[in-house]
């Protein structure tokens, strides 16, 4: 019986680091009737990353009919013609680290404000900013729905890597975007070769406390992710995580400090 509970621990730790959420965005409740530019919004659920850009965000035909659609914020990027002058409407999202992982997917919730086709959106990445690459997609045609698609192509692994979602002028019709998450396959090597760079206990954890330190005690982004891959916390720290509402089950820690990044396994008693 405990070789197959040592077998189902190592099964799930796999799972869980080949299935890691690395950034996701829902774009919150939005703010009612204002329609704030994507640069000023305030109720970003990724405080780690930054958005720039002219497109804004509204609580008009939220997300819906997708497994995880969210509802309530999206953001919208309306039609701009070349014969107006106005800069075409766009965000981009900045900061994501993606460094230590591979076999990257993004994924994102797309409407369109009449019958729709594959790539009239645009979908770019880029490592430094400057230059970018497409991603191409797939959905269904003759409709309006709200579809979540995913957009294939190399997505780089970088320190910063930028998504650009821009409406191209002239295209006469808006788009509305939500839920925005990108996953990847951890590098273990890497992971591994970086340990000890923290102190993270207890790894059963029965006070609903686990400390995570370091020898510079800076403070530190931590995610928690339950056996299932979900994302469970998200949070800065320099130096303990309350757990104290998580039900009993294996987790995985992601801790990152200077570009440092280890995981460990934990189970909550």
């Amino acid at each position: 019986m405990k070789n197959i509970y040592s077998l189902l621990l190592l099964a799930i730790t796999n799972f869980a680091f080949s299935q890691t959420t690395i950034y996701s965005e829902n774009f919150g409740a939005g703010d009612g009737s204002n329609n704030p530019v994507v640069t000023s919004y305030s109720g970003y659920q990724s405080t780690s990353t930054t958005y720039s850009g002219t497109a804004d965000i509204r609580i008009t035909t939220p997300s819906t009919g997708y497994t995880g659609a969210s509802g309530n914020g999206c953001v919208f990027l309306g039609a701009v013609t070349t014969t107006n002058g106005l800069p075409e409407k766009n965000i981009i999202i900045s900061g994501i680290n993606t460094t230590n992982y591979s076999d990257l997917i993004l994924t994102l919730g797309q409407q369109k404000s009449t019958n729709a086709s594959s790539n009239e959106l645009k979908i770019d990445v880029s490592s430094d900013g400057i230059n970018y690459t497409n991603l191409s997609y797939t959905r269904s045609t003759g409709n309006s729905n709200w579809e979540l698609i995913t957009p294939s192509g190399a997505i780089p692994s970088t320190s910063n890597l930028r998504i650009k979602i821009y409406n191209p002028r002239d295209s006469n019709v808006g788009f509305r975007i939500d839920d925005v998450k990108l996953t990847g396959n951890q590098t273990l090597a890497v992971s591994n070769s970086k340990k000890e760079k923290f102190n993270i206990y207890p790894t059963v954890v029965t006070t609903g406390i686990i400390c995570v330190t370091s020898a510079t005690n800076q403070t530190k982004k931590v995610t928690i992710y339950d056996s299932t891959a979900k994302l469970v916390i998200s949070r800065g720290t320099d130096k303990e995580v309350n757990v104290s509402q998580l039900p009993s089950g294996t987790y995985v820690m992601n801790v990152e400090e200077n570009g440092v990044v280890e995981s460990k396994k934990f189970i909550v008693k």
